[in-house]
């Protein structure tokens, strides 16, 4: 992939209302091709508005620029086409449908490119998923958690995102799980897709992650590195717990050293 120093989306002084309340305040933030970038916070920080926000979702003020194209006047559906995918912490599928069935439906917006192609997509999610091509004519409400989050991810990705925004996707699973979850961010990067990610477990979201953001009411106090972020004293005693003997992700999954995401030289941690 060519490297660039543009960044795939950039939002500009984003703000989010439900209502008369504001949510978000002035949010920039970056994604750059071939990154992940994750948005770590407390409850209630506003992050999970902050995916809604930049898919169209929320009723927003300031401007998300994505591919160089400002997407405020481009509707959520359209958002999908233009390769900008959401999945949400909910892990919402066609319970009554089959696994393979949830997964064609993610090719819906494709679906002139033909079955050859979608054949094409399914195999590489399978290929991914290994699980989900044991269990392809399964139900997907008999499915366990853990297969449940793939699927939701395979589904995304019959859409070919560009750019896929996770929320939660760790929220309820158990930890060999979770590595399994990760495995697949990490390997989506290697792949060239770009990855927004919001997650609880700070720890394994800076561990796969370029560059971070912590969001706290509404408003980005402090950006950086990954691995700055996760040095930050203040970041290790609020969100990762200093005692926590829980096995690093990064051994386990291989993830390679990159330079920072922004495609930039390291800048120092700073804050907002």
């Amino acid at each position: 992939m060519r490297e660039t120093n543009e960044p795939l989306l950039r939002t500009r002084a984003l703000s989010a209302y439900y209502g008369k309340v504001q949510a978000l305040a002035q949010v920039e933030l970056e994604v750059h091709p071939a990154s992940v970038v994750t948005v770590i916070g407390p409850n209630g920080a506003g992050k999970s508005t902050l995916l809604n926000a930049i898919m169209g979702l929320r009723r927003t003020t300031g401007a998300v620029v994505y591919g160089g194209k400002d997407m405020g006047r481009i509707p959520a559906e359209q958002r999908l086409a233009h390769g900008l995918c959401l999945v949400t912490e909910g892990r919402d599928l066609f319970g009554t449908m089959s696994v393979r069935d949830n997964l064609e439906l993610g090719f819906y917006s494709r679906r002139r490119e033909g079955r050859e192609r979608m054949r094409a997509e399914l195999a590489r999610v399978f290929a991914l998923f290994p699980r989900l091509g044991e269990r392809e004519r399964q139900l997907a409400h008999t499915l366990s958690g853990g297969e449940r989050q793939m699927l939701v991810l395979g589904r995304a990705l019959m859409a070919r995102p560009r750019l896929l925004m996770l929320d939660e996707p760790s929220l309820g699973l158990a930890p060999l799980v979770v590595r399994e979850v990760f495995a697949s961010i990490v390997q989506l990067r290697r792949e060239g897709v770009a990855i927004l990610l919001v997650e609880q477990n700070a720890r394994a979201a800076l561990e796969v992650a370029d560059y971070g953001y912590v969001l706290e009411m509404g408003a980005v106090r402090t950006q950086g590195p990954a691995g700055q972020l996760a040095g930050d004293r203040r970041i290790v005693e609020s969100y990762l717990g200093a005692g926590s003997g829980a096995a690093p992700l990064r051994p386990l999954i291989d993830a390679p050293a990159t330079p920072d995401a922004r495609g930039m030289q390291q800048p120092e941690l700073r804050a907002a």
